[in-house]
């Protein structure tokens, strides 16, 4: 396995404000984290499982091939087990696979060494277990071959409660490659699960489970490809070691993701969710857009979570790159230990770089029961329409010194601005009724240039500003209404040109937080 290394400039955004006291950033799960800053992933019970660029090729000599015939196997090597419908691979080397069978299994039990099995046209379905087992060798590469469609589906009601479980079930170290197409139903349970790794190297794959779509124990990293995962009653993708050190994570390191999940969260880690490219597209209705039990660290990417309960959910969730945009029924951010209740639980949100958007429907925006620091990248929050939940909710402080900082939302005596004790600026805007979704809020400074043009989504009577452009002593403009002929994103205009609003007030910037009536 490959450690994850976090930059340096990362592990100064974590550990800066906690004297580089790792436990007081992960709290209980701090073994995840070293005082550099780097995760820790070689501490751990599991041999191995070092990814190599030789696990990803395949050559055409000295393959074994497995035939399916409908009601029948066939296959002319010794390494090769057949019993009925159910053939076994007895020992490491290459197999191509194809054909369809009714109703069988395909058996992976070596004693050691690396099964790679290409898929070239399979359909595979078995009634009463699992259609393919991986049970036993060091590790399981699966490659789906170039322009080839393949099909793996379970029944509804196994045979034995015991393992497999899933449709395409293994115990081993488990990775996926190759160009072709994968379309895997699990009608029982997991439609994919390791009790070990599971590497999405690339592929087109399409996963439908009737509880986790996509599951390991120790951890899901995804590459490449496309993978389109839906789960019915857990979780879209999912990691969830408790136990050993370095593991239960998800990570998501490029290719295009889209995944729904009824019920559960969409990503799911007992440990850690790392997201540090591709393209994301998360529904869960229900739930969690994504939820760790530790830490969320997003480094890059394009994520778009598009319907939840709560978009993202965990102790600790840091931003320092790419673009995620969150609509939520309840919280948008909500970094909490889950205690509940209005005391600073020492959770935090850092926001060092990147593009948020939030859209919270009757949640608060922004909330951390703990902390929040601000260092530079956009924050644009729509907060809720109706008390007693607002656009900003923090127990303990929010101290902003660099980046660009917009939240719209209702007045109330829970409405909050950023902390006192920062060093960048901000203004806290309240009006004496809300103003609708057509009236702009546009703060030009003394020579008429723009600080910012806002339109929110929904009414509203607060609105938080701060950016590196509001200087103390210095004198600015509110206007409503009015038009602009900038590009609008996320209720930003950017660009453009403001006109036609009316003044409400001209105040001069006092101190870190300076309050304004309208």
């Amino acid at each position: 396995m490959r450690v994850k290394i976090i930059p340096i400039a990362l592990a100064c955004v974590l550990f800066s404000c906690m004297s580089c006291n790792p436990g007081s950033v992960l709290g209980d799960n701090s073994d995840d984290v070293t005082d550099n800053g780097n995760t820790d992933d070689n501490d751990n019970d599991s041999t191995n499982t070092t990814e190599k660029s030789s696990d990803y090729i395949w050559t055409n000599s000295d393959v074994t091939a497995i035939t399916l015939n409908t009601n029948a196997i066939s296959s002319t090597s010794s390494n090769v087990t057949i019993s009925g419908t159910t053939a076994t691979i007895t020992k490491a080397g290459s197999y191509s696979v194809s054909g369809n069978l009714t109703n069988g299994q395909l058996v992976v039990n070596t004693d050691t060494g690396v099964v790679k099995i290409q898929l070239n046209g399979i359909t595979l379905n078995n009634s009463s277990t699992s259609p393919l087992y991986l049970k036993k060798a060091d590790k399981a590469i699966l490659f789906l071959a170039e322009a080839s469609v393949n099909s793996i589906t379970d029944g509804s009601s196994y045979a034995s409660s015991e393992e497999p479980n899933a449709a395409i079930f293994s115990n081993i170290y488990l990775a996926f490659t190759g160009s072709g197409s994968l379309t895997v139903k699990g009608n029982y349970n997991d439609a994919i699960s390791s009790d070990d790794e599971l590497i999405i190297h690339n592929g087109n794959i399409t996963v439908t489970g009737k509880d986790d779509a996509i599951r390991a124990k120790d951890y899901v990293k995804v590459e490449n490809g496309t993978i389109n995962a839906s789960a019915t009653t857990g979780n879209s993708l999912k990691a969830e070691n408790t136990v050993d050190k370095g593991y239960g994570y998800v990570e998501v390191d490029g290719g295009t993701l889209n995944l729904t999940s009824t019920s559960g969260d969409g990503l799911h880690a007992s440990k850690r969710i790392i997201i540090n490219s591709g393209e994301l597209s998360v529904t869960a209705s229900a739930n969690q857009g994504m939820h760790s039990d530790s830490l969320v660290l997003i480094n890059g990417g394009t994520t778009v979570i598009k319907g939840s309960n709560e978009g993202i959910e965990s102790p600790y969730i840091t931003m320092t790159d790419g673009s995620i945009s969150i609509a939520s029924s309840d919280d948008g951010i909500n970094a909490t230990f889950g205690n509940g209740g209005e005391s600073n639980d020492n959770s935090m949100f850092t926001m060092a770089g990147g593009y948020m958007a939030i859209n919270a429907t009757t949640g608060d925006g922004l909330d951390s029961n703990g902390n929040i620091k601000m260092t530079g990248g956009t924050v644009v929050v729509h907060g809720p329409k109706s008390q007693p939940e607002v656009g900003l909710d923090y127990n303990g402080t929010f101290i902003i010194s660099g980046g660009f900082l917009v939240i719209s939302g209702i007045y109330s005596n829970m409405t909050q601005a950023t902390s006192n004790t920062s060093t960048q600026c901000a203004v806290k805007i309240n009006t004496s009724s809300a103003l609708t979704t057509s009236t702009l809020l546009h703060i030009e400074d003394a020579s008429g240039k723009q600080l910012v043009t806002f339109k929110p989504a929904k009414s509203y009577s607060s609105v938080i500003f701060s950016s590196e452009s509001l200087i103390k002593g210095s004198t600015y403009s509110i206007y409503t209404g009015g038009t602009s002929t900038g590009t609008l994103t996320d209720g930003l205009y950017t660009g453009g040109t403001y006109s036609g609003g009316t003044l409400k007030k001209t105040f001069t910037v006092s101190g870190a937080v300076t309050s304004v009536s309208l």
